[in-house]
């Protein structure tokens, strides 16, 4: 199971919440592991699904999905077997063929005329009364709700309490379970191959384009979907040049990696919905002084963020302390570049905690800011990078695991400054 279900009641218990519905794709994925791409491809043209998780025992969580996406579960059932439906419940079937067996799990979903309503907001109603928690606590995901549907809802359940949760299921999501492990572990792998089959093939004359998209190949055959990659040559990768995929123009300027050039990468992929991320650079010849010194810096900058990722450990200082260590091992005003080291990974690229100083927050389940402290079983992406006009982009990333007296690297990855 994806969801951390201990902790997400505990929560709920805390925040008096009776149920939570899940909307954001992402947290539909994470509650009740649904795997569909409808609502993420579609999720601003009418294509709304809903977990339902509710805090007592005696109640049945649900999917409340619409009747083109329950062809999802009726093929690939979750943990969650009660499913409610809206939209078009009509279908088209032959009189003499035999339906396969997902056909006939999808037929009686439409079929059941109980579990269904016409909109997204009657069958919440419905749902929520078949519960008895139309007079309950409930907390909304509010980043995946439509505003006519949530205004619907709350018209129609006069006797409800509904509350904001977007955030309340971030922070359920920062501790991860063995599942949530070992997709992160599975992707990170993938990637990671892909990353250095890039780096064999770094050398002078090749060009920009072509690395993107031998990493683009790799990542297929792996069986990876491509997220991002944020890498470049020559001194230009002192920049962020964020790609999805190719370069248009083709890079930019067609440019061929040659001898004394930097290349910095950082790249990641998804696979079962779970993220990769990985950074480090390269050095095309022998690395002169000034590349070693940088490099050596960050690097300084990592030992000190891993010695101190460890429960009770606020990121913000954890931020502070691998920018004093940058500093002090040769990068000058390093805190004045900097800023951040860091994120947690997991069912979106950057989960919470975010490592950086200290941002106010508003919301009822943080801590006044988002510095929310570290927690046994989070995983985390430290990253220390810097940039130096003219001379190129350093950086250097680890996935760690937080156990209960330090870190540990998730699964098997080393970086150093790497000579082509």
């Amino acid at each position: 199971m994806l969801l951390n279900k201990e902790r997400a009641l505990r929560k709920m218990a805390e925040f008096k919440m009776d149920a939570l519905i899940a909307a954001y794709p992402e947290n539909v994925s994470y509650l009740s592991d649904l795997q569909s791409h409808i609502p993420y491809m579609y999720r601003h043209l009418f294509m709304e699904s809903f977990a339902l998780l509710p805090r007592r025992a005696d109640i049945s969580p649900a999917l409340i999905l619409m009747t083109v996406d329950a062809s999802w579960p009726a093929r690939f059932p979750t943990w969650i077997k009660e499913i409610y439906t809206f939209g078009n419940p009509y279908y088209d079937r032959d009189p003499e063929a035999k339906p396969m067996e997902g056909e006939v799990h999808f037929m009686k979903m439409m079929d059941d005329r109980q579990k269904w309503a016409p909109s997204a907001a009657e069958v919440i109603i419905k749902a929520l009364k078949d519960k008895g928690l139309d007079k309950g606590t409930i907390g909304f995901d509010e980043k995946g709700f439509y505003p006519w549907t949530r205004e619907a809802v709350i018209k129609g359940l006069p006797q409800a309490k509904i509350v904001d949760a977007f955030e309340l299921i971030r922070v359920i999501r920062m501790v991860k379970t063995p599942e949530e492990m070992e997709r992160i572990t599975n992707v990170g792998v993938r990637n990671e191959r892909a990353v250095q089959s890039v780096l064999n093939k770094v050398a002078p004359g090749v060009s920009e384009e072509e690395l993107t998209q031998h990493f683009l190949e790799c990542l297929a055959k792996e069986g990876a979907v491509f997220e991002f990659w944020n890498t470049a040559s020559g001194s230009q990768c002192s920049m962020h040049i964020m790609a999805y995929g190719h370069y248009h123009p083709p890079s930019g300027s067609g440019y061929r990696l040659k001898k004394g050039d930097m290349f910095r990468y950082d790249g990641g992929c998804i696979i079962a919905r779970y993220h990769s991320d990985a950074g480090g650079c390269a050095v095309l010849g022998t690395p002169t002084q000034k590349h070693k010194m940088y490099y050596r810096a960050i690097e300084a900058g990592m030992e000190r963020a891993m010695e101190l990722l460890k429960p009770g450990a606020l990121p913000s200082k954890i931020f502070e302390e691998s920018s004093k260590a940058v500093e002090k091992a040769g990068i000058k005003e390093y805190s004045k570049y900097a800023t951040f080291c860091g994120h947690g990974i997991g069912i979106e690229a950057r989960d919470y905690p975010i490592f950086t100083k200290p941002v106010k927050a508003t919301s009822p389940y943080l801590p006044g800011s988002y510095d929310v402290p570290i927690e046994e079983g989070m995983v985390i992406s430290i990253e220390v990078p810097h940039s130096v006009m003219g001379i190129g982009g350093f950086q250097v990333e680890y996935t760690l695991l937080v156990k209960k007296d330090g870190c540990e690297k998730l699964y098997p990855h080393t970086r150093e400054l790497v000579v082509r």
